[in-house]
């Protein structure tokens, strides 16, 4: 299925000695819910790892409304793309909630691409894996209908960002909207309306609070 949640910690997977060398040349900060971390138009000087929290990757529709693209979890690394190209940031990351990020500047980034060859190589990878997603995301979007894919999406959530307890409600840490929803899979709102009705009324999915609880998540994966 479409991840929208991703996991690409490049930085991790170096071996011990090329990783440590990055890791010592990153500085953390701390970001609050809503607050920008890069975007889109800026020159790309940073690229990212996210230590804890949730991050939005968002673009613009041409009426100036915001469009989820993906959001990053802990461990993920981002803005490389831009970086490497040597262009501006495409898209704009905003914190989801309070979060903890590792920033690396452009010049100890090139300092450590020209002097450690494990580095463009595994950003030679992550480049291959994100091509090979987007042909499936284009080719699941043609062939799937939009119920199982909302359904494998809040399925895919609950196991990732919250675990998945032995039965029992999973609770969803941070906050996405129908909106969200509907800009992920290029649909209208009513369309996500209408399959949140389903979920609601089976006793899938429900709202508490402003957060989206999954209440029977081997039920919702049998769902569509």
């Amino acid at each position: 299925m479409q991840r929208i949640i991703t996991h690409e910690n490049w930085i991790g997977d170096l071996p011990a000695p090329v990783r440590d060398a990055v890791l010592a040349r990153t500085v953390e900060v701390i970001v609050e819910p809503g607050e920008v971390i890069a975007e889109a138009g800026r020159d790309a000087n940073r690229i990212f790892q996210v230590v804890e929290g949730y991050v939005r990757l968002v673009g613009l529709h041409e009426d100036g409304s915001e469009a989820l693209i993906t959001i990053y979890v802990a461990g993920n690394c981002y803005a490389e793309t831009a970086m490497v190209s040597r262009r501006p940031y495409n898209h704009t990351s905003v914190a989801m909630v309070r979060s903890r990020i590792r920033i690396l500047h452009e010049r100890d980034f090139w300092d450590l691409y020209y002097s450690h060859a494990a580095i463009p190589e595994a950003l030679c990878r992550k480049f291959a894996d994100a091509i090979s997603r987007q042909l499936a995301a284009r080719e699941m979007r043609a062939t799937t209908r939009l119920r199982q894919q909302i359904a494998n999406m809040f399925a895919d959530f609950a196991e990732r960002c919250a675990g998945s307890p032995a039965g029992g409600p999973i609770e969803l840490d941070f906050p996405f909207t129908q909106s969200d929803i509907a800009s992920i899979f290029d649909v209208t709102r009513q369309s996500v309306q209408r399959e949140i009705t389903f979920f609601k009324d089976h006793g899938l999915v429900e709202k508490r609070g402003g957060f989206w609880v999954v209440i029977n998540l081997q039920q919702l994966r049998r769902t569509g």
